[in-house]
């Protein structure tokens, strides 16, 4: 077996953060409410809003992204 090096180049997030658009602000959004959920910081009503938010925010970018084509 070949030993081979595998590099990924670091990114900083507040470089990242300047190219941040809206399906990729609400995929931040929800990976953040499912940590917390995870980890038992959200009430079953707040997981159950958070969820319901989600649903509301990805419809609404799903319905409103332009495909050129």
């Amino acid at each position: 077996m070949e030993n081979t090096e595998v590099s990924e180049k670091y990114v900083s997030p507040f470089e990242e953060a300047k190219t941040m658009n809206l399906p990729g602000a609400v995929n931040v959004l929800l990976s953040a409410a499912n940590a917390a959920q995870r980890s038992g910081a959200l009430s079953v009503r707040d997981s159950v809003l958070v969820a319901a938010a989600g649903e509301f925010l990805s419809d609404y970018v799903n319905s409103n992204i332009v495909t050129t084509g």
